[in-house]
């Protein structure tokens, strides 16, 4: 299983890569203001990949319609994930916007996400927002050796059940390692106690995305976008964790 840390070297290996993609992806956060186009971040997240030495982690990833052209998605408002950062898409007042990145560094993958609210905000999107955060670190929580993926999958459930949020079903959070995407899959719902057990030293991405409306999603002809079906806004967080005997340790914190 190759998303469970064998030595020391390894978790020095992930460590260090976790470091660099969450120095990256604060840089790239703080750069997310009202004028700015999402191609200019994603330029921005080609910049710092070279000059940490790093290879985006989503560049060249199959898709529908070909392999992912870009180095970090962003996606705004009713567009959930996997979003294509272009010129046209100028942040404005109002927007909420999900920054999804990851890096490359000598054979480990990393991938977290932030969301950022920008400007004038109404009550019930700043709640929103709230709400997935929350939801992210109750997951965390229950990332401990000897639990299981549903008392994950169960926690991230119940706080968005009791704010009143749609949580998606469709895509979920994943082991992590020397391949971007590994077992076990984490969804942001599930029942106590049932699937995998947690291991010490896994590595997780623990992630979900809540919705003002319906969760239903439709994919955009760009054949990546996901966006709501009805039009309303959501969020997305996700963090990196390994899996340890009482307390998870989350590496990809910002502050």
């Amino acid at each position: 299983m190759n998303n469970v840390i064998q030595n020391e070297i390894e978790y020095k290996l992930i460590k260090e890569a976790t470091r660099i993609s969450t120095e990256i992806l604060k840089k790239i956060k703080d750069a997310t203001k009202i004028g700015v186009s999402a191609a200019q971040l994603d330029e921005l997240a080609g910049q710092l990949c070279e000059e940490y030495e790093v290879k985006p982690s989503f560049l060249g990833v199959p898709g529908p319609k070909g392999p992912y052209q870009n180095n970090i998605c962003i996606s705004t408002n009713d567009e959930i994930l996997h979003t294509i950062p272009t010129e046209d898409r100028v942040f404005q007042s109002g927007d909420i916007v999900k920054l999804d990145f990851g890096i490359i560094y000598k054979g480990f993958y990393t991938d977290h996400c932030v969301t950022v609210g920008l400007g004038e905000l109404t009550d019930d999107e700043k709640r929103l927002i709230e709400t997935g955060k929350l939801c992210i670190e109750s997951g965390i929580k229950q990332a401990i050796k000897g639990n299981t993926v549903g008392d994950i999958s169960n926690a991230l459930q119940t706080v968005a059940d009791l704010a009143g949020f749609e949580y998606v079903t469709t895509y979920v959070g994943h082991g992590i390692g020397r391949s971007l995407h590994l077992s076990p899959e984490i969804p942001a719902y599930g029942e106590k106690g049932t699937g995998k057990k947690l291991q010490e030293g896994m590595v997780l991405c623990i992630e979900n995305q809540i919705t003002l409306g319906s969760s239903a999603l439709k994919l955009d002809s760009d054949g990546w976008t996901l966006k709501t079906k009805d039009g309303s806004k959501g969020v997305m967080f996700e963090h990196m964790v390994i899996v340890r005997d009482g307390k998870a340790e989350v590496i990809t914190r910002m502050d």
